[in-house]
């Protein structure tokens, strides 16, 4: 048994790095490590996410699905590139959401609008596991000088 119990250390060892006298090189080590690994921020039990943390996902092509929480009409006039309109009140079992375990961004109009805290936890509810909400909203989006779809007018 102790053989079982040396032989699986010695292999966990290895797989973590360190080399065949069991000693870990810290100079390898800290050359594969990011510089930082930024968590995301929390507020009443709800994940933040900045407008700079989505458009590096955008840029980065990185997979996620934009819900606009906001209704038709607000999205319509205008909205985030690459989002789209589910409002918050259509969030419910049976409706036509993402996958489960797609990574999901909710905003709605500005840091004190409701609507994404709802949406947020209406997807937790049914089961959604990685959802964050864009608090900062449409507003906060466009104070960081990011570019948003607008409805062409008539003139």
């Amino acid at each position: 048994m102790s053989r079982h119990v040396a032989f699986a250390a010695f292999v966990l060892a290895f797989a973590c790095g360190a080399d065949e006298t069991g000693d870990r090189n810290s100079e390898d080590l800290v050359e594969t490590l990011p510089a930082s690994v930024p968590a995301p921020e929390v507020e009443a039990g709800i994940l933040i996410v900045t407008p700079e943390r989505v458009r590096g996902w955008q840029e980065e092509g990185a997979p996620f699905v934009l819900i606009d929480a906001r209704d038709a009409v607000q999205f319509g006039e205008e909205h985030l590139p690459g989002a789209v309109n589910i409002p918050y009140v259509d969030i419910r079992p049976g409706a036509k959401l993402p996958p489960r375990a797609a990574r999901i961004v909710v905003y709605c109009s500005d840091h004190d609008c409701p609507i994404s805290q709802y949406a947020y936890q209406s997807l937790g509810s049914l089961g959604f596991s990685e959802v964050y909400d864009l608090r900062a909203g449409l507003q906060g989006w466009k104070a960081a000088g990011y570019p948003t779809e607008i409805r062409a007018t008539d003139n």
